[in-house]
């Protein structure tokens, strides 16, 4: 019997919420959530939700009052994200720090004017 979840390229959903810190924690739950379906350990799980959380604080911090589209995608053992402005385009460029942090964290990340792409495969076991 095997413990991977049944995923397919389909396993796909989007969620919107006003780009305020105090909504942060909904997108790092789901991707918490999904981390775990994809069979990342504890570890992997937190890294995941801080680079959520340092991108969340970017767009929140350049962009207030905006509205921010997250789409997941649960594909076998990787999460994949992008995050986009409701709005338009994305006047966001990491710093050195946040770059830093979210390639110690995530395995792929991308900034562009349509938005934020991150990508975390779980470890091979």
């Amino acid at each position: 019997m095997s413990l991977q979840p049944d995923t397919t390229n389909d396993d796909r959903f989007e969620v919107i919420v006003p780009l305020r810190t105090r909504y942060a924690s909904t997108i790092r739950m789901i991707a918490a959530s999904l981390g775990a379906d994809a069979g990342f350990t504890i570890d992997e799980i937190d890294d995941l939700r801080l680079a959520f959380d340092e991108v969340f604080s970017m767009l929140a911090e350049r962009h207030p009052g905006e509205r921010v589209r997250t789409t997941f995608r649960l594909d076998d053992q990787e999460v994949v994200a992008s995050m986009s402005l409701e709005s338009g385009s994305i006047d966001v460029v990491p710093d050195d720090l946040a770059a830093r942090i979210l390639r110690s964290v995530v395995d792929h990340f991308e900034f562009a004017d349509d938005g934020v792409t991150l990508s975390k495969r779980a470890s091979e076991k």
